[in-house]
């Protein structure tokens, strides 16, 4: 583990933390905690791509500087475990940043996720299943909860991964497809209960956080109406959720596009006061 401090930004920053012991790999996690008067909230990005990589260098650190701690973490991928192995993972994640919040100086009640594609979806997941044992795993600080108090959410459809079992669907998704062949260690199909334990939309709850959705509307890799229908899904029960359609925009796109979008949800939805 390194400590450092970047001047520019006036943030501590610590790489390389553990946070898990998996028989694979230790899995560790970056942090930056923005020096202020008193504790921040804290925004953890799951750098998933396809289920296939997770690089946690490659967080958009730029929402430190709108007055957020961040962390960026590790998971193992599908050429290493099926699901719901990363899902513990992310859940681990947020007990043991949960857990160590005071000795890093952030605040433990306001927490949120965020995360691109791959990384979206799982966002989404852990907004959906907090409290739901069997995504818990059996890692460290058990005690501690995973429940997270909001998402934003890029593009991370499939939300119902059920969606795929359609042949059309996986016929024009194929990529997305295999990706998930991998993920659940079989096609969708074959592995409908798995299937339907990850998926964010299987545990909607009227408690679920509040959500942000982004997609682009030309978007060739997941598709967008599968978005639009998990945030007609949450807003049915009561859901406090946003939907950002991108016009003409695909799977990725410059941060400027949306920086304002993300930053105006986190602090609206965790810059509050903590409880007493």
């Amino acid at each position: 583990m390194t400590k450092k401090t970047d001047g520019e930004h006036a943030a501590n920053m610590w790489t390389d933390i553990p946070f898990a012991e998996t028989p694979q790999r230790t899995l560790r996690l970056d942090l930056r905690v923005p020096r202020h008067a008193g504790k921040l909230p804290l925004v953890l990005y799951i750098p998933m791509s396809g289920m296939r990589s997770c690089e946690k260098a490659a967080a958009p650190w730029w929402l430190t500087d709108k007055g957020f701690a961040m962390a960026s973490i590790e998971c193992r991928v599908s050429s290493e475990v099926t699901a719901p192995m990363p899902v513990y993972d992310c859940k681990e994640a947020i007990r043991w940043l949960r857990a160590h919040a005071d000795e890093y100086g952030y605040r433990s009640d306001a927490m949120g996720v965020w995360g691109h594609s791959a990384g979206g979806l799982l966002a989404a997941l852990l907004g959906t299943s907090g409290g739901i044992s069997e995504l818990e795993g059996n890692g460290k600080n058990l005690n501690v909860s995973s429940r997270i108090q909001a998402v934003c959410d890029e593009c991370g459809a499939p939300h119902d991964l059920a969606y795929f079992a359609q042949p059309a669907v996986k016929a024009k998704f194929a990529p997305v497809a295999e990706n998930l062949r991998l993920y659940l260690g079989g096609p969708v199909e074959e592995k409908r209960q798995l299937a339907r334990l990850v998926s964010p939309r299987t545990h909607l709850s009227p408690d679920n956080p509040p959500m942000l959705l982004i997609h682009g509307d030309a978007d060739t890799i997941v598709p967008v109406e599968e978005t639009i229908a998990f945030y007609e899904a949450l807003r049915s029960i009561g859901v406090d959720a946003t939907l950002r359609i991108l016009p003409g925009i695909g799977h990725g796109w410059d941060s400027a596009l949306t920086s304002g979008d993300v930053a105006a949800f986190f602090e609206r939805t965790l810059m509050i006061p903590p409880k007493k």
